[in-house]
């Protein structure tokens, strides 16, 4: 999914922070969250909160501290029966000026290391949109594919791989590594 327009702006003046800690309570209207509603897909959203703490960061960063919680209700991939689930995150995003996103190297690649910090995000200007933040960490928090307790694909549409029953593996399916030893065994 691809968000052009947070559904909740909320811009930050970060220019006189210095180096205190501004603590802010975020808490969507429901004008607000009737359009995250409509974003994300939701069938309700009745609870959502996030307590950020805004810091300096190195000599003209920002970093953005949050826990967000809430509640939020979505349908089931299977049935479409709702589906509740609680949120409970917590999160870190820095902001830099100049901060750019990865750049490829002379290859034309982009090089990646998923061990590492996330790089941050750019600071332009003087504001730092919590908002953005919130509507970001919240759709990471969102499970990407609800299921309803004991829904389960019916026979007629299962995958090859997996059983109406449970959703599991199929025991008696071989592996593709038994396959080649019979392969090697019939060449030889």
């Amino acid at each position: 999914m691809t968000v052009k327009e947070f559904p909740i702006r909320r811009p930050q003046d970060v220019s006189r922070l210095g180096d205190r800690t501004l603590k802010i309570a975020l808490v969507p209207t429901d004008a607000e969250r009737a359009a995250m509603i409509e974003t994300y897909g939701l069938l309700a959203l009745p609870d959502l909160k996030a307590d950020l703490e805004l810091r300096p960061w190195r000599k003209d960063g920002i970093t953005v501290e949050g826990h967000l919680q809430g509640r939020v209700s979505q349908a089931c991939v299977v049935t479409l029966e709702p589906v509740e689930q609680m949120l409970d995150a917590r999160f870190t995003v820095r902001f830099a000026p100049g901060a750019a996103g990865d750049e490829p190297d002379e290859d034309g690649e982009i090089v990646i290391d998923v061990q590492s910090e996330d790089p941050p995000d750019p600071l332009e200007g003087d504001e730092v949109d919590l908002g953005a933040v919130l509507c970001e960490q919240f759709a990471l928090a969102l499970d990407p594919y609800p299921r309803a307790e004991g829904a389960h694909v019916p026979e007629a549409y299962a995958d090859s791989g997996e059983t109406a029953e449970n959703g599991d593996e199929q025991a008696e399916r071989p592996s593709p590594f038994a396959v080649l030893a019979d392969l090697k065994k019939n060449q030889s």
